[in-house]
């Protein structure tokens, strides 16, 4: 920082000096122009054509003027040619020197400039020169006068460059426009270059105008400080540099007798220091020393002794309890390992620690286990499986063994240790002499940094591949029960099934015969002929082998060992022929408990089973029995069939059975006399593509009772209704329905089953009956007659409340196109979907009525006393309407000898509505109201909701 300091100072004193120097050179150079301009002013055109007079006028002029140019002085005619000089004897008249940069600037452009050193074409020397132009009296450029300054002899910059700037400093009068030095203290640099642009910055900062100071190291090696100033005049700069070895002497000077200051104080307080610490810091020596000698043994470590009570004694008190603190984390550090130890332990799967590089570290008793009880030398590890050893190896030498289903754990390891993927697992065989076996391993990282390791858990999962296995058998078996597979293709499938599952072990299934007396082969695809043949047909009773005193006893025979067990007495021989071993065999009971056959096991040689083998008889003998009860109930429902068609193809009314969906199942010959349909072209198909669309509306409002009764738990019993049905050549009929609904043991319905009697005659007869009704026929609303009677009392009721009610007009928009195209039928359809809509869109207190055609009209009652709440409540309510008539209809059509298909049809509605209360107005007009609004929401462009007081809604 002192260097810094004085480094400032001296270079704020280098640059005043520097400028002061420069300001009185710029004089200087100033006045020399001046006193060219005064001779130039003097000179004529005449004294340009006369040699003799103007050499003598120059001579005359020096001497006025004094000598600043120790080079003379020289005239020039107009293109350059020096005509005259002073003193004569340089030998310059005659010479051209339009080639030096001063004088042509000053006799093409007129201009007065100082030319860049050059060495003299006479003089031989350094020389630099000023000129000033010569003019006539029009003040046109006839010529020029220049001043040469000779540098190789003294001169007029001599009273700067010859002093020195300190002892061993300078100065320098720099060109920088020509990168050039003009003359120098040192005069061996007069005439010298500087270095190319980008060669040296510093110098290339000074060039371009920096006046610094700063402090360099120059072109030899010597480090200087340097200051500029540019002076005016010329463009020059005059540089002063000072060799930071003189500028910071004193600074040295001062610095060695400081580090030597420094040095002495430093070492009294060193010892003073060390003395001073030494008896400070006594009792923490000592805890140390005692620490040192606890951390040697295996005990937690005791509090430190506190021999005094100042600040050393409160630091050791807080690394007593620091240590309290660290013997409870010891601690809990051991219960938790402890405990972490106890859990691992306890898990069945067989785990291992692997750090970053796969070298096992720890593993657990489960994975010792299993590394004993799969070593080739009993009761010791199998290799590759201790702490300590590569674990990547144990898989690298494993791999063939694991063949296609290890994959390659290896890389899956890897790539979980060096964190290319989260996890890794893999499923893989591992049988051994005894029996076949599964396991799945997984791989997870034991934290985000990859020194971490990871945590590998084999787990033995060959009870779940097993069930797995089964269940697809199991799947396979019911899937053909489902496909009502003949019974002995079952059989066999089940045989087979079982066998595959469990290689070495051979099937058969014996049947109990229709007498309940023999055994008769119900499958046995991997037994010989000879032996099946010679088992068909054997007798049920004790002590007849393994399937007979089963079959007889209703119990399981398990016979280990045939050529000793005395069951097999009488066929052990067949048996030997055989090559059988062993039979365990199963009885096949039904649901009561009726043994209807067995399923036996065999193996070649003596075999015991295991509980296993034991589940695996008994639900396959399960499997059996379902096989068998499906075969023996299809059977009964052959004869039911028969039967029930006898009673029913004989009766005059129609005797019918539908799903659960409503599609015909059965229907009698009757339907068939009745409305010319045969029973192929109904069964299948559903109810409502028989009826017509009044029929439907009947038929759906019977299927909403019923379901709302179910919904409340009442179970209906027989349903009656009348439906209108279609017959084949296009005449209606009405048909009396009974209705009874078929549930299962839990009571929910899965079918229905009635009768339909023929009524037409008598609806005929009641057809007038009809025409007086207060509904609609189609949509079963309300029609005129019955809107008007409940308009009137809602009317009454409002004016007594007093609460506001509102009457819409609905217009279907889009109706008529869909009843052109494709008839009243679909037509019917859409309306009776359209009434159901509006029904569902309004409360039970409120009416719907169709006025006819595709108008309906919709009486809402109770609404708000205020008109404008009212009338938000009547547009939300009318806003439901339009939205749900706006929904796709999909209606079924059916054309005579086709399939019914289904037709998407949209239309929007518009909706007038009016607003009464009491009997403000009469009925007419608030109908006409409502009309009239119902056309203004038409001439709106349809879908719209129009007021009858003109505010608008949708």
């Amino acid at each position: 920082m002192l260097r810094a300091d004085m480094g400032r100072l001296l270079g704020d004193q280098q640059l005043s000096t520097v400028s002061l120097l420069a300001d009185e050179l710029n004089h200087e150079l100033g006045d020399g122009l001046a006193i060219l301009a005064r001779i130039a002013n003097r000179v004529t055109a005449a004294m340009l054509a006369d040699n003799t007079a103007l050499q003598a006028f120059l001579a005359q002029s020096l001497a006025l003027e004094g000598e600043p140019f120790n080079g003379g002085i020289i005239a020039h005619r107009l293109d350059g040619t020096a005509v005259a000089e002073f003193p004569p004897a340089s030998g310059r008249q005659g010479v051209n020197y339009m080639d030096i940069d001063s004088i042509a600037t000053a006799l093409q452009a007129g201009k007065s400039t100082i030319s860049r050193p050059v060495i003299g074409k006479k003089l031989q020397a350094p020389v630099f020169g000023m000129s000033v132009a010569i003019r006539d009296p029009r003040d046109n450029v006839i010529g020029a006068v220049s001043g040469v300054v000779n540098l190789a002899i003294p001169n007029f910059l001599d009273h700067i460059t010859d002093g020195r700037y300190g002892k061993t400093g300078g100065y320098l009068l720099v060109a920088p426009q020509y990168r050039q030095i003009i003359t120098a203290t040192d005069k061996r640099r007069v005439m010298a270059s500087f270095p190319a642009p980008g060669v040296n910055p510093t110098i290339d900062r000074f060039i371009e105008g920096f006046s610094g100071p700063i402090v360099y190291v120059s072109a030899v090696g010597t480090e200087i400080l340097t200051s500029a100033k540019r002076i005016a005049v010329s463009g020059w700069d005059l540089v002063a540099i000072l060799p930071t070895s003189e500028a910071f002497a004193p600074i040295l000077a001062m610095q060695q007798r400081m580090l030597l200051a420094a040095l002495l104080l430093t070492l009294l307080a060193a010892a003073a220091t060390w003395w001073i610490l030494g008896r400070q810091l006594a009792p923490m020596l000592s805890a140390a020393k005692l620490l040192s000698r606890l951390s040697a043994t295996q005990q937690l470590p005791q509090p430190l002794p506190i021999a005094r009570h100042d600040e050393v004694g409160a630091l050791i008190a807080s690394f007593n309890h620091l240590l309290e603190t660290l013997g409870n984390r010891e601690k809990a550090l051991q219960e938790s390992e402890t405990f972490k130890n106890t859990i691992l332990n306890s898990m069945a799967a067989e785990i291992v620690v692997l750090d970053q590089h796969g070298v096992i570290q720890a593993v657990n008793k489960g994975w010792r286990r299993f590394s004993r009880e799969n070593s080739s030398q009993p009761g010791q590890p199998a290799a590759h499986t201790e702490a300590g050893v590569n674990y990547l190896d144990f898989c690298t030498l494993d791999a063939a063994a694991l063949a296609d289903d290890a994959a390659n754990p290896r890389r899956g390891i890897e790539a979980v240790l060096e964190r290319r993927q989260p996890s890794f697992s893999l499923e893989y065989a591992c049988h051994s002499p005894q029996e076949q076996r599964w396991f799945t391993m997984i791989v997870m990282p034991l934290g985000p940094d990859i020194e971490r390791g990871v945590v590998i858990t084999h787990s033995n999962i060959t009870a779940l591949k097993r069930a797995e296995q089964y269940e697809q058998f199991r799947g396979r078996i019911l899937q053909l029960l489902a496909e009502s597979a003949p019974l002995r293709g079952i059989l066999e499938a089940l045989a087979q099934g079982v066998e595959e599952l469990n290689p070495g072990m051979l099937c058969s299934i014996l049947l109990v015969d229709n007498d309940g007396q023999r055994l008769i082969t119900g499958a046995a695809p991997s037994l010989p002929d000879a032996f099946n043949a010679a088992v068909n047909g054997m007798k049920i009773r004790a002590a007849a082998g393994s399937c007979g005193t089963a079959a007889f006893t209703g119990q399981r025979v398990i016979v280990e060992d045939i050529a000793t067990h005395p069951y097999w007495e009488r066929a052990r021989a067949l048996a030997a022929s055989a090559g059988l071993g062993s039979c365990w065999s199963e009885p096949v009971r039904s649901s009561p408990g009726t043994v209807l056959g067995t399923f036996a096991i065999y193996h070649r040689h003596p075999h015991s089973p295991s509980a296993a083998h034991i589940e695996l008889i008994e639900q396959s003998a399960r499997l059996a029995s379902i096989a068998i009860e499906r075969n023996l109930a299809a059977e009964r429902l052959r004869a039911s069939e028969a039967h029930y068609r006898l009673l029913t193809e004989n009766v005059s009314d129609i005797v019918w059975r539908q799903d659960r969906d409503h599609h015909f199942t059965y229907i009698s010959p009757a339907d068939e006399r009745l409305r010319g349909y045969k029973a192929e072209q109904v069964i299948g198909r559903h109810v409502t593509e028989v009826l017509t669309a009044e029929g439907i509306a009947i038929l759906r409002e019977k299927q909403a009772l019923r379901a709302e009764a179910e919904r409340r738990g009442v179970h209906t019993g027989i349903t009656r209704f009348e439906l209108p049905q279609l017959c084949q050549d296009g005449s209606l009929i009405w048909l009396e329905v009974l209705s009874t609904a078929e549930r299962d043991a839990q009571g929910t319905i899965i079918g229905y089953h009635g009768v339909s009697r023929e009524i037409t005659e008598r609806k005929h007869a009641e057809e007038q009956v009809r025409k007086l009704a207060f509904h609609d026929p189609l949509t079963a609303l309300p029609n005129r007659r019955l809107l008007n009677d409940r308009l009137q009392q809602t009317m009454a009721a409002s004016g007594r409340a007093p609460c506001h009610g509102a009457v819409m007009f609905v217009d279907l928009d889009n109706f008529k196109p869909l009843n052109d195209a494709h008839g009243h039928v679909i037509g019917d359809l859409l309306l009776v979907e359209a009434a159901g809509r509006l029904k569902s869109c309004v409360r039970e207190v409120d009416t719907v009525a169709r006025f006819g055609g595709d108008e309906f009209v919709v009486m809402i009652s109770e609404l708000a006393a205020d008109k404008y709440a009212s009338m938000e409540k009547a547009a939300i309510i009318a806003e439901k309407i339009r939205i749900a008539l706006l929904q796709p209809y999909r209606l079924s059509i059916r054309s005579a000898g086709k399939s019914a298909t289904t037709l998407t049809h949209q239309c929007s509605a518009s909706i007038g509505v009016a607003l009464f209360i009491g009997h403000q107005a009469t009925q007419d007009e608030i109908l006409q109201w409502a009309d009239a609004a119902m056309y203004e929401a038409k001439q709106a462009g349809r879908n719209f909701i129009r007021f009858h007081d003109g505010e608008q809604r949708g």
